[in-house]
């Protein structure tokens, strides 16, 4: 599985060749892109072989939900540090200490990390860091979401969507983001694999925890009753009865989307938040403390927007119906807020984000491609570096090409010496790792790893394999996103110690009996 994907790491990648599943004219999928790839990868023959593509499919994925980039990079360190591992162990060395060594290896990699890591301002920047994630090519649509990265902010919702022709456009309107996701998968539909949405949803917003069904009987029959096909449920719980009634009155017909989120923060400024969705929106924030009953909910009291989307992690109103005055009037009340807190500068940050997303802009990017295949890569591709950007902006960079996962070798192997042999083991393993994906830059580029690796050790500056020189990776823009690095260095880490500990794999020879009596 790391063989498969090693090949499309760094600015010139090979390709893989992916068989279509259903019989047509059509030749096979030609991708370079890891997350695309390992997603395509369903299943291998061998049963135990498959455990392990899938072990290393999962790594991949996992990090492309965090950080939207990464993946090849964490299965080049997986292989790395599980063939390492794997021939010790053998030898008789401790998988749990060789595991440690390597989790206490990782922490401070990881500190190296963040001490190279600098900050980035500016489209102009943006783009340089976005330009990996879209290939060959692509550098007129990271131009362009250098631009929408930088209007929107770190914050701002950035939505995807398939355009009706070839060119990739985009646009701007009033939408605002939150770092609180769904709060079930379960509220997926077939066709997504990691992002919801719903359009012209109806919007409740609650207060209280949503642990019983009947509790939002009263919202779907308002919602149905204004001839309403989609629903929104904000709140800073919603059980599983609750999310069972939404998907099952989905499942039916009744509603065509439904979509359930976590409130964000908690205590008065989770309230604060509601109230403020619920101005955005239109809706009535419900909160029994208040005595605004739930029961009592009817159409007015929903409030509107144009498009909602939400993945595990974040989601985001779009095109909100509500008010300006009253929006205006949460925001003065804001700051008001802001000229009381005095001294304390956490809730101040926290009173002018808010601030910050009831006057919020919002942005969609139309993908458009020759077909549709071409036009799913690329949307994938753009999802990705919208969330790159988002980390640039966030965490800041490093140097890419590798370099700063090179730089962190020295500060790992000064660490040794006060470790165990099989925790030594472990820490060593890991510093040999960190190298492994220059040399996969360095070898899909066509060049020779070795020497390039070896020099790039005593170099301050990186190698720029695209046009073979060596550059400054702050004035030549070779960076990668911080959080990017930081992903596919912990998950790879943290999913070896573990299948390093596997003794035993037991394959199921046929579908195992349902439990259900």
């Amino acid at each position: 599985m790391a063989r498969l994907l090693r090949p499309t790491l760094g600015p010139l990648p090979r390709t893989v060749a992916i068989d279509r599943i259903t019989s047509t004219s059509r030749g096979p999928e030609i991708l370079d892109s890891g997350a695309a790839i390992a997603r395509r990868t369903i299943q291998l023959a061998d049963p135990f072989e498959n455990m392990g593509a899938m072990l290393l499919r999962h790594v991949a994925w996992r990090v492309f939900e965090r950080a939207g980039d990464g993946t090849t990079t964490a299965a080049v360190l997986a292989q790395s540090l599980m063939h390492a591992g794997v021939r010790y162990i053998a030898a008789g060395g401790n998988p749990v200490f060789v595991g440690r060594g390597m989790q206490r290896a990782l922490d401070i990699a990881v500190a190296e990390l963040r001490r190279q890591a600098r900050a980035i301002d500016g489209p102009v920047e943006i783009a340089r860091v976005v330009a990996g994630n879209l290939g060959s090519g692509g550098v007129d649509v990271a131009e362009m979401l250098g631009e929408v990265v930088d209007a929107v902010g770190p914050d701002g919702a950035i939505l995807v969507e398939d355009a009706q022709g070839t060119t990739t456009t985009h646009e701007y309107i009033d939408g605002v983001r939150w770092n609180e996701g769904f709060v079930s998968s379960f509220l997926l539909r077939r066709d997504e694999a990691t992002t919801s949405r719903i359009t012209n949803p109806r919007v409740l917003v609650a207060d209280d925890a949503l642990e019983r069904a009947e509790q939002l009987v009263p919202a779907l029959e308002a919602c149905v009753g204004a001839g309403d096909r989609s629903l929104l449920v904000v709140a800073p719980e919603v059980r599983d009865a609750a999310v069972g009634l939404l998907v099952a009155n989905r499942e039916r017909g009744v509603l065509d989307g439904v979509l359930a989120v976590k409130a964000p923060s908690f205590g008065v400024q989770r309230t604060r938040i509601l109230e403020d969705i619920a101005a955005i929106t239109g809706a009535t924030c419900f909160s029994a403390e208040r005595g605004v009953r739930l029961a009592d909910v009817t159409g007015t009291d929903l409030g509107r927007a144009r498009h909602v989307w939400a993945t595990r992690v974040a989601f985001g109103i779009l095109g909100g119906q509500g008010s300006k005055a009253t929006i205006r009037q949460r925001i003065a009340e804001a700051k008001s807020e802001l000229g009381a807190v005095g001294d304390d500068a956490y809730t101040a940050n926290l009173i002018r984000e808010r601030m910050g997303k009831l006057a919020g802009t919002a942005a969609i990017v139309r993908v458009g491609a020759p077909g549709q295949a071409e036009q799913q890569e690329l949307k994938l591709r753009i999802e990705a570096a919208v969330r790159s950007a988002r980390s640039a902006l966030s965490d800041g960079v490093v140097p890419g090409g590798g370099a700063a996962l090179l730089a962190c070798i020295p500060a790992v192997c000064r660490w040794l010496v006060d470790l165990d042999e099989d925790a030594a083991f472990g820490a060593q393993a890991l510093a040999q790792a960190l190298g492994e994906p220059m040399r996969a830059i360095v070898g899909n580029a066509g060049f020779e790893a070795s020497p390039i690796v070896a020099q790039a050790r005593c170099e301050r500056r990186v190698f720029d394999a695209a046009n073979a020189r060596w550059v400054d990776p702050w004035s030549g823009g070779i960076l990668d996103p911080l959080n990017i690095v930081v992903a596919a260095l912990e998950t790879s880490v943290s999913t070896v110690a573990t299948a390093l500990t596997a003794d035993v794999l037991i394959h199921r020879a046929n579908p195992p009996m349902s439990l259900e009596p």
